[in-house]
């Protein structure tokens, strides 16, 4: 995967070079050096990134088919990570710790599907 790619596609679904090292285990300046094209991002942690983001684009288009013939759709966002982890769905197969960030870039993802469709979008948190 290009270096450029990669960058691009961490920062689609809201994940920070931090979370990246958390998932992979390697040092955020690793992480900074394979996003600056100083060396290649490996095959494997370029694969995880595509899974996670296989997971989310999954999950848009089964919401996306669920209001298809609707006009209108409210999306619920959780408030905060800590709502989101009592209260939120399960996002298996993603790791828990990524779960909150990978739920904001869904409900991101959403919005642009479901506005470009022509549908009226609302958000509203959860804060129960």
């Amino acid at each position: 995967m290009h270096p450029a790619d990669f960058r691009t596609l961490r920062e689609s679904l809201l994940l920070s070079e931090k979370d990246i090292s958390m998932l992979t285990l390697v040092k955020e300046n690793q992480i900074k050096a394979w996003e600056q094209g100083i060396e290649n991002v490996p095959a494997g942690t370029a694969g995880l990134v595509r899974d996670i983001n296989e997971e989310i684009e999954k999950r848009t288009r089964k919401a996306l088919e669920l209001v298809a013939a609707k006009s209108e759709a409210t999306l619920i966002r959780f408030k905060n990570p800590a709502v989101f982890k009592r209260a939120g769905p399960d996002m298996s197969p993603i790791p828990p710790f990524l779960a909150y960030r990978c739920h904001c870039a869904l409900i991101v993802r959403l919005r642009a599907a479901l506005m470009a469709a022509g549908k009226s979008v609302a958000v509203r948190y959860f804060d129960g």
